[in-house]
């Protein structure tokens, strides 16, 4: 369960590609029918919208560390189930109006918090915009409200990407309970392996620490996501799936090329007993990979993700992985707590291994 940060087991779901707002987003309720989330019901109240003081506000820098840009905005609940990969409490939707203010994107990530200081849910957390909508204010689902301890005559302060603006190592995130992304390696030299680690610190305990040592250890470039929340929470505040990862809402990813090597690897997660070996790569490149694991881990087997186990099989075009390098020459890990935990290093190092035979 991630050291205790209320990790949780992932589960499949539709996938998500980006769309500028306010292009064919006209209709409220519009919503990522492209990506597969589809068509968003907004019932009852939510078709009335106030526009009484209700406009998106910029919030400019106040010369601190907070350098991402802020708006300003009023929040309204709504109904809306836009059948999404996880629960409805990590998406919201946004005014189709604001595309021309905000630049704010269908399929981004965005953290949304309050200007209220209570203690029930966290200062501000990851939503993914799932639709659009005609009015001014951003719209969460009840659950979505409870995760910030916002109502709906609370103020919202929407933030344009995912990760803290200027916090870029895992320990100015954890000592400031935050979500930073960081980059390992040179992306200038010659790197065959691109491996990434989107949940690392609290969320998927140990894949940070696995991606930091390929990167490093074995000549790769490495991009890295650590999050953390004091008293647990991690998971639920920061993590995105895999499949609905949107580039531009991290600018250490976004700054590097399309593809930085010829071969990427992920490192996740999950609560299942064995390790997964899923990915593009061939079934022979994946069992080498999953033999140099098994002659160094205990306790736990590696075995191929299969054709139908669609949860964890990493193969889909829309994974983050499978953006960043060439379809054929992916490999994804899913690891169960025990093995993040205790033996990281080892299923790091069978990694290391088998690409070494891969690239012979």
């Amino acid at each position: 369960m991630g050291n205790n940060q209320g990790e949780h087991t992932k589960s499949s779901g539709p996938i998500s590609r980006r769309r500028t707002l306010g292009v064919g987003a006209s209709v409220a309720g519009l919503s990522l029918a492209a990506a597969g989330l589809q068509r968003s019901v907004i019932a009852g109240s939510d078709t009335e919208t106030n526009d009484e003081d209700t406009t998106w506000q910029r919030m400019d820098d106040d010369g601190s560390c907070e350098m991402m840009t802020r708006w300003k905005t009023s929040i309204e609940e709504t109904a809306a189930d836009w059948n999404t990969r996880t629960e409805s409490k990590k998406y919201c939707s946004v005014p189709c109006e604001t595309a021309d203010e905000t630049e704010l994107e269908l399929g981004q990530q965005v953290r949304i918090g309050t200007d209220e200081n209570g203690t029930d849910g966290f200062p501000d957390a990851i939503y993914t915009i799932a639709s659009t909508h005609q009015g001014e204010a951003v719209r969460l689902s009840q659950g979505g409200l409870e995760r910030i301890g916002a109502s709906k005559s609370s103020t919202a302060i929407v933030s344009g990407q995912a990760v803290h603006p200027s916090y870029d190592t895992r320990q100015a995130g954890e000592f400031n309970d935050e979500y930073v992304e960081y980059i390992v390696g040179e992306e200038d030299r010659e790197n065959d392996v691109f491996v990434i680690a989107p949940h690392g610190g609290f969320i998927e305990y140990g894949t940070d620490f696995q991606a930091e040592h390929i990167a490093e250890q074995h000549g790769g470039l490495g991009w890295i996501c650590s999050g953390f929340n004091d008293g647990g929470g991690a998971f639920d505040r920061w993590h995105v799936p895999s499949t609905e990862i949107d580039r531009g809402s991290f600018p250490a990813l976004d700054g590097l090329s399309e593809e930085p090597a010829d071969w990427g690897v992920a490192f996740h997660g999950y609560a299942d007993e064995n390790i997964f070996i899923g990915g593009t790569a061939s079934e022979s490149d994946r069992q080498l990979v999953a033999d140099e694991i098994n002659d160094r881990v205990e306790g736990a087997e590696a075995v191929l993700a299969s054709s139908d186990a669609t949860d964890y099989g990493g193969a889909a075009p829309t994974n983050i992985l499978n953006q960043v390098a060439p379809t054929g020459q992916t490999i994804q890990l899913e690891q169960p707590t025990h093995v993040r935990q205790t033996q990281w290093l080892a299923v790091a190092n069978g990694v290391a291994a088998g690409l070494d035979a891969i690239l012979e």
